[in-house]
């Protein structure tokens, strides 16, 4: 069976290489480079000569034969290159970025004419982005695969996937798939005899792609307070019998490890499995699943990570709770972080309704190092729904021209 693919890796190779060399795009831009390497006391064309020679292999190849002289003579990267020649290159460099987004464009069109074919579960999964996300175990029976998609480093509001791979036809890579991979790129096709699925990864840098005639997937979610501990850095110093006092007991519960999966029974003074147990000595935590046994040492594994509910939690829904319309203005100034983000995410959410207070709000504010780029993306998404005055505009007139 020929499947057409859009994405490859040879493709995503020769993006890569595409931008290998950085070059600055104006006059202005050498020369402030040039400023503060004088003041730093940098040597900067021996820094460019350096960065030249450690992508000259990868360029020599690739870039059109009109670039080869100024490869060669090492002032590709230099501030000598003529205007024309710079002005070329960025050009070239450009038409391969947008060649290389068309391709991920289309991808992720074929993807989206797959998606209404598949189970529920699987189209809620891609939904969303598996970008930065990793492999954490692998499993084979027969002709099928479970693969399970650890997605706390990427962009999925999901947790933990847990594919399955039924009825495989084919499967292809130039180096065998392992835990720890990341995904990078993905596609995924109808086929006449069920689905296609290519992924591109990372670590190490290989071309995955597999047939099968059905393709089913389970996801599951941190507790919201993994999440709130995770993001105050306090995850590692809070105990397992603190932490499950915090969980919904309405709510169902597994626990997941890089081996075993099992459906949680009790959490009400231990953690009670429903098909095996858990042991904790003063150094490891030893499960048992038929008859199995898995150690994990808890100065590696901290027990608390490996617990996953169905459903999902928004640590920080209070946050979008709405400021009254009068108290916004003084919220947005205020000392309570949590008030003044409230006030603000109420702005968003209804930037026609006040667009006066928005306005004077964004006069008001002084813009320092730690609120410019909140404040960036503040100013362009009311920029957007045209509730800006003249004066406004001006303030934040070099954001909005980046936008």
């Amino acid at each position: 069976m020929i499947i057409l693919w859009n994405l490859s890796k040879e493709a995503k190779e020769r993006f890569a290489k595409n931008t290998l060399l950085l070059i600055h795009e104006s006059d202005e831009e050498w020369e402030i480079t040039a400023r503060e390497a004088q003041e730093e006391g940098e040597d900067l064309f021996s820094r460019l000569k350096e960065e030249l020679e450690d992508v000259k292999d990868g360029l020599i190849n690739l870039i059109p034969s009109r670039f080869l002289p100024y490869l060669e003579n090492g002032t590709l990267n230099q501030p000598s290159l003529p205007k024309d020649v710079r002005e070329d290159y960025l050009q070239w460099v450009r038409s391969e970025e947008k060649e290389f987004e068309q391709i991920l464009d289309a991808a992720y069109e074929q993807t989206k004419q797959t998606i209404p074919f598949l189970p529920t579960a699987v189209q809620e999964v891609f939904a969303e982005s598996l970008h930065d996300s990793t492999i954490e175990r692998m499993d084979r029976e027969e002709d099928m695969l479970h693969l399970y998609i650890n997605t706390e480093s990427g962009f999925s509001s999901k947790s933990l996937i847990h594919f399955i791979f039924k009825g495989i036809l084919s499967e292809e890579s130039d180096e065998p798939i392992q835990v720890g991979q990341w995904f990078i790129y993905d596609e995924l096709k109808k086929t006449i005899d069920g689905f296609a699925f290519r992924v591109l990864f990372e670590c190490p840098e290989s071309q995955w792609t597999i047939t099968m005639k059905e393709l089913v997937a389970r996801y599951f979610y941190h507790p919201k307070e993994y999440t709130r501990l995770k993001d105050e850095e306090k995850l590692e110093d809070t105990s397992l019998t603190d932490y499950m006092k915090t969980l919904n007991s309405e709510h169902r519960y597994w626990f997941i490890t890089p081996q075993v999966q099992c459906a949680i029974q009790s959490l009400e003074e231990n953690i009670v499995l429903e098909n095996g147990t858990i042991e904790f000595g003063k150094d490891e935590m030893v499960v048992t699943v038929a008859g199995e046994k898995y150690s994990y040492r808890l100065s590696e594994y901290n027990p608390i990570r490996f617990i996953y509910t169905d459903v999902l939690e928004d640590p920080y829904e209070h946050l979008n709770v709405p400021v009254p319309k009068e108290d916004i203005e003084l919220a947005a100034f205020s000392a309570d972080l949590e008030l003044q983000v409230r006030a603000w995410n109420t702005m968003y959410h209804n930037p026609e309704e006040l667009s006066d207070i928005i306005n004077r709000v964004l006069l008001k504010i002084k813009m320092t190092d730690e609120n410019e780029m909140m404040l960036c993306l503040y100013a362009q998404h009311f920029y957007q729904e045209g509730i800006l005055e003249q004066a406004v505009i001006e303030k934040y007139r070099f954001f909005l021209e980046a936008d």
